[in-house]
């Protein structure tokens, strides 16, 4: 019996850290004993965002408590809630307006999937609206449709006023619209509020010849800025020819900010692509760390560990456990 309350214990950690998106790891059916104990540890991919479906090799886990061996048995991709600390949201929602969602959804699902997604984020989130690229005659890279701290009546009536429209006829200027959109909108947001852009696309960036920045430019641009990246990918093989590498980058520039990169196939998964949005408002990406605790003469109930993850090509974190 001694050996389920510890195992209950257990998942009791990892309920309270991460929600279920997981690949399966079993435990052995044998007893453990009473000198080893199992416990769960979240590390956030946005600590090491180059890191990609890790070996074990990969993570090195110690104790600061002497004795105390900490043995990884395996990961599971998660979500960890956030710090649940008084938060202040200031949100951009950059919007694709080009000439392909004619074809990739003609009954303009995006819009009252766009609408639900203002009205459900927190009534006091400072909300933003752009269009990328410019509707107008010349090249630009976005239209500003709302400036920060618009009331949410007017981020819907842009959007209304945009389902209306026309589709714009200079691309698809992801990059951009980051590299410049930050530093406009989001870098003068009161600095205890949390940045994030929202950015909702079909395709990869594509710009006229020679006035694209590159992702990494758009990612440092978030980054300095402190801003969160989530991106809506509408999409698959057939309408995104280089569809596995544009998942990839997007998720690459998300786990490095903290943010996320939700993606549906079909236009009439957008409602709830966008309703997955507020979810990654409350919860962060993480490797969930199944671990095994091993020390001779056992373990005290209610006894605090703390424990060290170091990550290839991330940062250290500390994280404390209690037995």
């Amino acid at each position: 019996m001694r050996r389920y309350s510890w195992l209950l214990m257990g998942m009791g950690l990892w309920l309270a850290g991460c929600a279920p998106e997981y690949r399966v790891y079993e435990l052995p059916a044998e007893s453990l004993g009473r000198e080893t104990r199992v416990a769960h540890a979240v590390y956030f991919k946005s600590d090491a965002p180059q890191l990609r479906d890790p070996s074990l090799s990969a993570f090195t886990i110690t104790s600061d408590t002497p004795g105390v061996r900490v043995e990884l048995v395996g990961w599971k991709n998660g979500k960890a809630r956030r710090p649940q600390q008084q938060r202040n949201l200031s949100v951009l929602i950059a919007w694709d307006q080009s000439a392909s969602l004619e074809s990739t959804d003609p009954e303009r699902r995006r819009f009252p999937a766009g609408e639900r997604l203002v009205s459900d984020l927190p009534n006091d989130a400072r909300i933003g609206l752009v269009n990328f690229a410019s509707m107008g005659f010349s090249y630009a890279d976005y239209d500003v449709r709302a400036p920060m701290g618009s009331p949410k009546a007017q981020i819907i009536d842009a959007l209304r006023l945009l389902n209306r429209s026309d589709f714009s006829m200079h691309g698809t200027p992801i990059w951009n619209t980051l590299y410049y959109g930050i530093p406009e909108l989001l870098a003068n947001e009161p600095p205890e509020r949390e940045r994030w852009v929202i950015l909702f696309t079909d395709g990869q960036n594509e710009t006229p010849p020679g006035v694209s920045r590159t992702e990494q430019e758009a990612l440092q641009a978030a980054q300095r800025h402190r801003v969160k990246l989530v991106f809506v990918l509408l999409g698959n093989e057939q309408t995104i020819p280089t569809y596995a590498e544009v998942y990839r980058t997007l998720e690459y520039l998300a786990n490095a900010t903290g943010g996320s990169v939700i993606a549906v196939d079909q236009a009439q998964d957008l409602r709830e692509a966008f309703g997955a949005v507020l979810d990654t408002l409350e919860y962060a990406p993480c490797y969930d760390l199944h671990l095994r605790l091993h020390r001779r003469g056992g373990f005290r109930r209610g006894e605090r560990l703390q424990l060290r993850i170091r990550v290839t090509g991330g940062k250290e974190r500390v994280q404390t456990l209690r037995l």
